[in-house]
């Protein structure tokens, strides 16, 4: 059995919370084909973070939170993400878990040129490893303001979007990040998007964000990417 630290760095609405979940309730659903793995989650904005063997491999959610706050919750997450480097202790990123692993590990993280990224993008791959068994396209759910434009020294990005160009990244062999959310179901982007609508977005570009939900064949490759990671995972098991 795997055990996975879910590293909570933010939670959605509360409206949202009572219809989907949180954010660790959506990774855990994220790897539900996946029998032999438990969670364990920690909500770094209140507790302190768990000692490093304390899991197998951490995932780090999204969050509202923008990393260039440097909160002191930040900062000592991104302490304990490099000594995850120094020890290789598997580490999946998604979104802010992106950004603050290429921030700790000397990469630059900037509010997009382009302003918001939403709703349903396409990331060409290239050179992508091997747990993703070939893919060339991955369809993935996306709301982010900040993003990865300096990738960290030894990080590899196999994966660039419209207006994103650094949409993923390989750390080696001990932990991979991805820009967007494939955690986030359709319905859950749905829900968002049109909780934000006319609030934090504007009315046009929610409207734009739904319509891409709304094209035909639009799905995403969540259940793709959900048993490449755990294949990611499962390499780095160790007996410790």
């Amino acid at each position: 059995m795997m055990h996975i630290g879910v590293l909570e760095t933010g939670r959605p609405a509360p409206q949202l919370v009572a219809a989907h979940g949180d954010y660790v309730d959506m990774v855990t659903r994220l790897f539900a084909g996946e029998s032999d793995i438990r969670f364990s989650r920690y909500w770094l904005q209140e507790e302190p973070l768990p000692a490093l063997e304390a899991c197998d491999a951490y995932v780090i959610t999204g969050s509202r939170c923008s990393v260039l706050d440097e909160a002191p919750w930040m900062l000592a997450l991104e302490d304990f993400l490099r000594r995850a480097q120094a020890a290789r202790r598997r580490v999946i990123g998604i979104c802010f878990g992106h950004q603050i692993l290429a921030k700790a590990l000397g990469g630059r993280v900037e509010k997009a040129a382009a302003g918001w990224r939403l709703g349903l993008n396409s990331y060409a791959l290239y050179g992508a490893p091997d747990w993703l068994n070939g893919a060339k396209v991955l369809r993935i759910n996306a709301i982010h303001q900040d993003q990865v434009v300096v990738a960290p020294e030894g990080a590899r990005k196999f994966a660039t979007g419209v207006d994103c160009p650094v949409a993923a990244l390989a750390y080696d062999d001990w932990a991979v990040s991805v820009q967007a959310h494939p955690e986030f179901t359709m319905e859950f982007e749905r829900s968002l998007l049109t909780t934000l609508r006319g609030v934090t977005l504007s009315e046009g570009l929610a409207d734009q964000a739904l319509a891409t939900l709304d094209a035909p064949g639009a799905q995403t490759d969540s259940a793709d990417i959900a048993k490449g990671f755990a294949a990611f995972l499962r390499k780095g098991q160790r007996a410790d």
